[in-house]
Order: C-alpha cells, then structure tokens, then sequence
C-alpha cells in the first residue's frame, strides 16, 4: 500500500509540475515580448518628447527675434522726431504700426525723468493714442532704472511677467514682455523706447502645441517658476506672495536639481516619471539672427526652460519599462484570454500526463510485484537480489537466502476453497514482512514458495529472525480459530565474497535445505483442523 499511495503522489506531482512548467514558459516568453515592445514604445516616446521640446524652442526664438527687429525700427525710424519733441506724428505712427502688428499690448516712449510721452494702447477694437492726461510716471519700474543704466544702441529685455497698471496686477492677466532701448543725444540720455510684448498669444500657442506631447509640457523662468502650465492654478507663483511654493523646483526638487545643472538637453526617469528638459538660451536665440548687436543685449532673465512631464500614474504606468508590477498586470490583460485556454490546455495535458505516469506506474508496479501478496515477483526479484552483488569483489559483503514452502496448500484449496487459500498465502507472507528489516526483503518465486532476503546477516542471526516468524504462526494457530493450520517449510544459507557460487546455486541449495525440513514436517501434518 506505501509503494501505491507513493505512486500516487508522483504522478500528483507530474502532474502539477507540467501545468507549471507550460503555464509559466508562456508566461515568461510574453513577458518578454511585452517588455521589448514596451522599450520600443518608451524610446520612441522620448524621442517624441525631444520633438516636441525643439518645436517649441523654434517658435519661441522666431517671436524674439520678430520683436527685437521692430524695437531696431522704431528707434531707428523715429529718434529724430523723439528728440525734437516731433510728437504727434511719431504716435500716429505708432498707432498704425501697433494696429498692424496687435501683439503689442503697449508702445511707449518714456522721457529722461520717467514720465510717458507716448504710450498706444491696444484694445479689442484696435489700438489707441492715450491722451496725455492719463500718462503716468514710471521713473519707479524696474525696466526703466535698468534701461537707463545702459549705454547707446544697447537693448534691455525684461523678465516675462503680468503687467500692472497703478501699482496692480492688471485682471484678466495679461503675460508681458518688455523690450527696450535709450535714446540718446550726443550721449546725453533722453529716454527710453520700450514694448510690451503681448505674451498671451504666444502661451496659448505654446498650449496648443503642448496638446500634441504624451506628456504635460510646462515653460519655466530661470528660477523654475511656470509661465506656462496645463495647471494654470501653479502659473505666475512668483508675481503672488501667497504662490511662491509653486514652483517646479519645490514640486520636483531632486529633477531641477539634475535640469538646472546640465548644460542644454536632459531626460531623466525618475520615481516621478519622464522628464525631458531643453534650456532656451534667449540671447543665443536672438544673436544668432541679429549678429550686429553682439554684446549688446542685457536680459533680466536670459534662461527659460520647457519641460516635458510624462508623469507616473494609472494612464501611464503601462509605459515604463522600471515597472516591474505594472509590465506583470499588463501581460495578464492583454492576454486573458490566451491564459484562460492555456489554463485548460496545460490541465489536460497535465491530466493526460498525470495518467500516463500513474498508468506506466501500475504497469511497472505490476511487472515487478505478485497482486496477490505485494512482494517481489520472481524476475523483479531475482533482479533486485544480483543487485546487492558488489562490482568490486574487495568489498565485504554477507547475504542470507531463506527458501520457504507453505505446507498443506493444496489442501487447503481443495477442502476450504482458493479463498481460504490465498488468506493462508497472504497470511504467511504479512507475518515475515511484519518481522523483517526494512533493507530484507521476500520475492514470490512462484505458487507456494517464497525467498527471503537478509541482507548483511548469517544463517545464525537469520535462524533467530526466522524463530520470530514462527512464533507468530504459532499464535495465529492458537488463538484465530481459523479452520487451517499456518505452516511453513523453510531453508537457509548464506553468502560472502570470499564464495564464488551462483545465485540460482544458491537458491536451490536453500531449495534443498527447505524440503529436508518439509518432509520431517509432512509425516504428522494435518492442515485442516
């Protein structure tokens, strides 16, 4: 029964291995084939981010240049007139210029002590001459203080920023960008010209554009604060004393860290997802256009920064090839229902499996074992006795033959029926499996005769086992009340490697040894009580 119940589990263990093995080789291999195609894809997604930065790089650099160009025109076209105090045509002028250009939100001149001489205004309705009542003094704003400073055919280019009016951020905001230059008269400084550049179209194309990206696309200032964002609640965090934490470097400090010390490009995968970073140097912009002005532009804010943002999320987890757990779900996803059939096709074939072995199992068990008593059959046995042989006859090696006959079996059949007699069968060979060693073993050599094996003990210490046997027959006898008596014949010898017999000599000389005793035995037997 534990060679049976050991079987059992094996083939239970075929069985589940093989399912493992097919389930998990598949697994494994779309695993692969997932990640690859998800390398493929994170490439080309960076690769994409990197367009769609330098895009908006170009375009920023064309409107610079654009403006620089029509600062150059007015103070070119109109320093004359300035200095001559030749007002009024010069903002007929300007009006006409500002009405056919209409990203100019304003168009000043400013005198020497700050005050506005000249400022067109532009409306929805187009642009206006502002009366001279409502001119106001800037001798206090930064962009004046600083364009004062320079000297002739110099150009200051202020931060980009909200712009206010009477000391107010102007609502809704409006996104400006001065440019400026002083006028001067025989280097005595008379003014300045200065543009408020209307940024609003700009960051809405920017926005636009940024429509294209996988991922967010922000404009940073040199200090890391958004110009331009998806989140307009993070915009212009520098211009409100209650927004100075929105900024990319409070928000990603670790990844600002990495963008502001690099010298141009960066993409950086980090916990918090892609980033693809390009550092817009405005005065490389526009000196590469404007080689005559070399040296002779002043920013307040020369550095900006777009920043692509594919962020880590539920959407975008999918595209990271660091996402061990999310690559595994996706697998599981997108192939459901492959793991569904592979599930039943790797049960059956498991199964088929499972009774292949348990069949080859039995089919082997019964080769070798006899049905009726679980013992060795004779070939099996017979086998596994050569086996014990050493290869190396130095080795020391000792074996026992027991030959043993069930006296009075036919008789037993005859009178009590083959029912009775396999029980006696039976019956003798569960008392010696019960007594013997677990390294001894019995084989059924066929009918009524049996060969137990001793392995490593004499005839001595086996005469003493067999006595064991014996009296257990003995109690059977006298205390089951069976109508048979249990009684076996039996004969021994045994083997070392110092001998050169034959095992099939030995077996008969044990054969011989066994029907000496049974014909003493046979004289008084009565099996049948």
């Amino acid at each position: 029964m534990t060679n049976i119940k050991l079987g059992k589990l094996k083939s239970l263990y075929y069985f589940i291995m093989s399912f493992l093995i097919i389930y998990m080789s598949s697994f494994f291999i779309l695993f692969v084939i997932e990640r690859q195609i998800r390398v493929y894809n994170f490439n080309e997604l960076m690769k994409s981010e990197q367009r769609g930065v330098n895009i908006q790089i170009d375009y920023m650099g064309k409107e610079l240049n654009n403006i620089l160009s029509d600062l150059y025109y007015l103070h070119h076209n109109f320093k004359k007139d300035l200095l001559e105090n030749n007002l009024k045509p010069v903002s007929n002028s300007w009006s006409i210029f500002s009405n056919q250009k209409r990203y100019y939100d304003q168009i000043r001149y400013i005198d020497e002590n700050g005050m506005e001489k000249i400022r067109i205004n532009n409306s929805q309705n187009g642009s206006y001459i502002v009366s001279n009542n409502k001119l106001q003094d800037k001798s206090d704003r930064y962009y004046f203080k600083e364009t004062s400073k320079l000297g002739p055919e110099f150009v200051y280019i202020s931060k980009i920023d909200l712009n206010k009016e009477n000391n107010k951020i102007e609502i809704p905001f409006k996104p400006v960008l001065r440019l400026s230059v002083p006028l001067y008269d025989n280097n005595k400084f008379k003014g300045i010209i200065i543009l408020n550049y209307l940024a609003k179209d700009s960051l809405d194309t920017f926005k636009h554009l940024a429509t294209y990206s996988s991922g967010s696309l922000s404009l940073l200032n040199s200090d890391g604060y958004f110009i331009s964002n998806e989140n307009i609640n993070l915009e212009w965090g520098f211009m409100f004393e209650n927004s100075k934490d929105n900024s990319f470097e409070k928000i990603y400090s670790i990844e600002w860290n990495n963008i502001k010390n690099s010298n141009n490009y960066i993409q950086l995968i980090t916990k918090n997802g892609l980033f693809t970073s390009q550092k817009i140097s405005l005065d490389d912009k526009i000196i590469s256009n404007n080689k005559n002005h070399i040296n002779k532009i002043v920013f307040d804010d020369k550095n900006w920064y777009i920043i692509s943002h594919v962020p880590r999320n539920l959407k975008n987890n999918s595209i990271f090839t660091d996402d061990l757990k999310s690559l595994l779900i996706d697998v599981l996803k997108k192939n459901s229902l492959y793991f569904v059939f592979l599930f039943f096709a790797s049960s059956i074939i498991g199964f088929l499996i499972y009774i292949n072995r348990k069949t080859y199992k039995r089919i082997k068990y019964y080769s070798e074992y006899d049905v009726l008593t679980k013992s060795y059959n004779r070939r099996a046995g017979i086998i596994k006795l050569n086996s014990l042989f050493p290869s190396d006859e130095r080795r020391t090696f000792l074996v026992s033959l027991c030959f043993i006959d069930i006296n009075g079996l036919k008789d037993v059949n005859d009178n009590l029926g083959h029912k009775m007699g396999d029980e006696l069968i039976i019956s003798v060979v569960e008392t010696i499996k019960s007594t013997i060693r677990n390294k001894d073993f019995i084989i059924r050599l066929g009918g009524d005769e049996f060969l137990i094996v001793f392995n490593g003990i004499n005839i001595k210490d086996t005469e003493k086992v067999w006595n064991r046997v014996l009296d257990k027959y003995e109690y059977i006898n006298k205390n089951e009340k069976r109508p048979y008596v249990i009684s076996v014949s039996h004969g021994i010898v045994d083997y070392d490697n110092k001998q050169k017999s034959q095992v099939d000599d030995l077996i008969k000389e044990a054969d011989q040894k066994m029907y000496e005793e049974k014909r003493k035995i046979k004289k008084d037997l009565d099996v049948i009580k």
